[in-house]
């Protein structure tokens, strides 16, 4: 360990640790451009000058390790004189767009400039302009604005180190040099937005959120990405009960700074609700019934007839699965939960190497730590078309098959109960039907396929008289006399389980709020 004095604080980092990164530990901050902690160091923006005791002139903070005993100095003078220089040149041929450009709000060329900038410019000579290159989508996500460019290059490293893709270079010379697509190929690798989260300025922007609402209106909630086992950790962006957009969330230990264009873009889906409210159907007749009356009415199919048959959700959180199991296994009742590998994903974490998921819903390693029977969809299917109790289907979109009119005829001639939030085949031809929250209106734990356990925070409440999905395994419970009519909540029932399932115990729920996740007490081999 190596120790230095930043600003006349002293700091202990790791040798190696360069100045930006040994000042941010100490809560100072140093502009950066060029600079991400994912990509390599180029040190070309130069924003990021410090003053180092004993060498006679400035150095960029993000190419110089910090040094035993060394000296630095962010603010001094001469630092704050170039850094203002600096600033200049930046803004020498930017356009002057701000109240139109779609990263206003979150752009560092706007923040520093204010910060570090001058409050006039020596700028008498006509902009330079790319036409042809303005408002140019350059692949299905991202659109370019060149005129924005600050020439910082870590939307070419993005391509050449993180997608491996290669799918980005600098055109031309000096003052004329230009970011194109390779060989004029479109920029459509699975990771391809990401080029728009590290552009620190409008250049690159995400064609799916682009003007749709100013950043400083969003609301951001800590939550994970539901696209399949990995666990992308992301920030949810909702205005007004509209969830907006997905970004990544820095953990180094799932998806570092990224995330795919497929989890990416689940966001606008969370949107959808075509189910507000319990309802039966009889005589092709629907009937809406208050949320007591529905749980009542299952009840009475669920204990009156053959032995019920339940499909569960490997989308639900540990709270939720943990619920199923004591409340409808301890009931007596059949639960299977559907696994679908989907198609393959994958992103680098904090180091640079590929995570893969292993299927396509975001707590499978749950479920099986809970001990819940996890069937593919041949073995789903044989288990629904050979039954003959009620079927209790917890969510729709449990499995691809289960949103099909083979999967709606294998139910028919038994009562059907569905609980959905969108509808499907199976929804239109089941008996009963309970609305249930969507993804960003629930709070909960799930369990990556590497083993980590990690929270996602609710970002909305619950749309119309939909419930998530462990609300409605406790109130279910109460009716089957499985559980006393006490309060729950997903803190509380997470409790429980940490203290009855060793995979889970020592965990609080406390310390995932305020870390990135914690390792299950159980290795993990093989799931999905």
């Amino acid at each position: 360990m190596i120790t230095a004095t930043i600003d006349g604080r002293r700091v202990t980092v790791a040798e190696g640790t360069n100045i930006v990164e040994a000042a941010r530990k100490t809560g100072i901050e140093i502009p950066t451009y060029c600079y991400h902690p994912g990509l390599t160091v180029v040190g070309q923006c130069r924003i990021c000058f410090v003053e180092v005791e004993g060498m006679p002139r400035l150095v960029t903070a993000c190419s110089t390790p910090v040094q035993d005993e060394m000296v630095v100095l962010t603010n001094s003078e001469r630092v704050r004189e170039a850094r203002a220089a600096v600033m200049e040149f930046l803004l020498e041929n930017h356009p002057l767009d701000c109240p139109v450009c779609d990263q206003a709000g979150e752009c560092g060329l706007q923040d520093y400039s204010v910060e570090h900038g001058l409050d006039t410019t020596h700028m008498v000579d006509e902009r330079r302009t790319y036409p042809g290159y303005e408002r140019r989508l350059i692949g299905p996500h991202v659109v370019q604005n060149q005129n924005r460019c600050i020439h910082c290059t870590r939307c070419i490293r993005v391509t050449n180190e993180i997608s491996e893709t290669g799918d980005l270079t600098m055109k031309s010379r000096g003052n004329h040099s230009f970011i194109d697509t390779f060989d004029g190929e479109p920029l459509e690798n699975p990771w391809s937005a990401c080029v728009a989260d590290v552009c620190p300025v409008g250049a690159l922007t995400v064609k799916d959120f682009r003007f749709r609402a100013r950043v400083w209106h969003l609301e951001e909630t800590d939550s994970l990405c539901p696209g399949c086992s990995i666990g992308c950790n992301v920030h949810l962006g909702h205005l007004d009960g509209v969830v907006h957009r997905f970004v990544p969330r820095e953990n180094l230990q799932v998806n570092g700074w990224w995330m795919c264009d497929y989890g990416r873009f689940l966001a606008e889906n969370l949107n959808l609700r075509e189910i507000d409210s319990p309802f039966s159907r009889k005589d092709d007749r629907t009937v809406s019934l208050s949320w007591d009356h529905a749980l009542e009415t299952l009840v009475l199919w669920l204990l009156g007839g053959p032995r019920p048959m339940v499909v569960a959700s490997a989308n639900f959180s540990n709270e939720a699965l943990f619920s199923i199991r004591r409340s409808l296994i301890g009931a007596g009742m059949d639960v299977v939960v559907p696994v679908h590998r989907g198609t393959a994903r994958k992103v680098k974490d904090g180091r640079g190497e590929w995570v893969t998921g292993v299927d396509a819903h975001p707590n499978t390693t749950g479920a099986r730590l809970l001990g819940l029977l996890a069937v593919d969809s041949a073995d789903l299917e044989s288990y629904i078309r050979d039954g003959n109790g009620p079927l209790l289907i917890l969510d729709a979109h449990a499995h691809p098959w289960l949103t099909t009119q083979a999967a709606a005829d294998a139910a028919a001639g038994r009562p059907t109960v569905v609980m959905a939030r969108e509808r499907t085949p199976m929804v239109d031809a089941a008996s009963l039907v309970f609305p249930l929250a969507s993804w960003a209106e629930i709070e909960g734990t799930y369990t990556s396929s590497t083993g980590i356990v990690q929270l996602a925070r609710r970002a909305l409440p619950p749309a119309g008289q939909a419930r998530p999905p462990w609300e409605i395994m406790h109130r279910l419970a109460i009716q089957l006399g499985q559980e006393p009519n006490r309060i729950v909540s997903p803190r509380s029932l997470f409790a429980e389980m940490a203290a009855e399932i060793s995979a889970f115990s020592g965990m609080t729920y406390a310390r995932l709020m305020s870390e990135p996740g914690m390792p299950v007490h159980e290795e993990v081999v093989g799931v999905g």
